[in-house]
């Protein structure tokens, strides 16, 4: 029969307290975000203080710089390494990324498309030329022209253009008014500022009429297309820092983009926790110093996860996007000894500003294929790799069996069927279609 009794049992739970709660939170933030909830803390919080990180005095702690060579002799110190600033995009950085992320499912080519996108101008444009930023990326010219063509048709269209005539053009093609006529007129674009109407009309073979409307279609276009006058300029702003040291490299955290908060240590003193007030003012202080503990919390994990990826896609850093080794999330969690939802929280919007240029830690993830020695090679290696064989194509266009055979003796344990996924993957036409379009070109 059933009766009524005590029952005492001990049990354990994991509580997320507030500042836990704080932490994580903050671990996942930008620094522009973060920078933003830091001030609307201060503004309720009169312990907490926020300095600018160029008045506020340098109290980084010494291990802030993760040294990733254990032979380098030389210490790192704060001011002693300066971000490099990324040459400003337009106002459309968002959304471009955005369209780059649908775009490129391919990572390397992802990758290369955010390099291109850092280097644009004020206008939109490439100041340097593509043979010069592939040898800084470490591919191929021919397959960088490749994304860059593809970048230039992104909207707005025009963007990632050499010249203002490569710029207009594209915004025409995109119009279907892109006739030999136009582009007669396009090549003669000097005598068009020199309003040297008679040797244009020539040039063109026009009548005036005709000229006259084609040079109201150029008056439509955008000569500026990443140029937006009433919105600030808006640089990537890298969170950690890798520079080459010796034979490693050193890997600080940007310090800069965030800042210095301390708690106001003559307020502090005055409290008397006999009063309301003083008891108030001491949840405040304990406040503020939740606050920055968990701002440290986050700056050594970010470096620490910073510090494993560097370690395991050190040959993509030496060789270039074709070394990038296959990784996954759960990978770098083992080898970092966190949870694999910490990584990806770091991974969330952060860049780290490499001599390859400033990238987002999500691009070192990838998945794994199995080689023919029973090594693994990255999913978008072989990827990268397909591209650079299709680009590298004469007059003898290679096709998706040809493909998988040459694959196959570099030792990429791979299938037709794989191949063809991948090159429809990257928006890559039927060898039969290249096969015609060269022939037509």
């Amino acid at each position: 029969m059933l009766s009524p009794g005590l029952i005492q049992r001990q049990s354990q739970s994991l509580v997320m307290t507030p500042q836990l709660r704080q932490a994580i939170a903050m671990l996942q933030l930008g620094h522009q975000e973060l920078t933003q909830s830091l001030q609307q803390i201060s503004e309720l919080n009169p312990l907490l203080v926020l300095e600018s990180t160029d008045t506020a005095p340098n109290t980084e702690p010494a291990d802030s710089a993760s040294d990733l060579h254990d032979d380098d002799p030389e210490r790192f110190t704060s001011g002693s390494e300066q971000p490099e600033t990324s040459a400003p995009g337009p106002t459309l950085h968002d959304d471009l990324i955005a369209q780059i992320h649908l775009r490129f499912p391919v990572q390397q080519d992802c990758a290369a498309a955010l390099y291109l996108l850092a280097c644009l101008d004020e206008a939109g444009r490439l100041p340097e030329a593509v043979s010069s930023l592939a040898v800084e990326l470490g591919v191929e010219p021919a397959a960088l022209e490749t994304i860059r063509q593809i970048l230039m048709r992104l909207e707005p269209a025009g963007l990632f253009t050499r010249s203002l005539e490569e710029c207009l053009a594209v915004q025409l093609e995109q119009k279907n008014r892109l006739d030999p006529a136009m582009k007669a007129l396009l090549a003669n674009l000097d005598l068009l500022a020199r309003r040297d109407w008679r040797l244009l009309r020539k040039k063109c073979q026009l009548e005036q009429d005709d000229l006259l409307d084609m040079l109201a279609e150029i008056q439509a276009l955008n000569p500026r297309p990443g140029f937006d006058p009433r919105q600030p300029v808006s640089p990537i702003q890298p969170d950690l820092i890798l520079r080459k040291n010796g034979p490693g490299f050193r890997l600080t955290f940007n310090h800069r983009l965030l800042p210095h908060c301390h708690v106001d240590l003559e307020m502090q003193s005055a409290l008397d926790s006999s009063t309301d007030a003083g008891r108030q003012l001491l949840a405040y202080a304990n406040e503020a110093n939740a606050v920055i503990r968990a701002l440290e919390m986050r700056r050594q994990t970010i470096l620490k996860i910073g510090a494993e990826i560097v370690r395991q896609q050190a040959a993509f850093f030496e060789e270039g996007l074709s070394a990038l080794r296959p990784l996954t999330m759960r990978d770098l969690a083992t080898g970092a000894d966190v949870h694999e939802s910490t990584v990806s929280r770091v991974v969330n919007g952060k860049y780290i500003d490499t001599p390859r240029g400033i990238l987002p830690l999500r691009m070192f993830f990838s998945t794994a294929l199995q080689a023919s020695d029973g090594s693994t090679q990255s999913a978008s290696a072989i990827q990268h790799r397909i591209k650079m064989l299709i680009a590298s194509e004469d007059d003898d266009i290679l096709s998706d069996d040809a493909l998988t055979t040459q694959l196959q003796k570099e030792g990429f344990a791979i299938q037709r069927r794989t191949v063809a996924k991948y090159r429809e993957g990257m928006g890559i036409a039927k060898s039969s279609q290249r096969r015609r379009l060269k022939k037509t070109s």
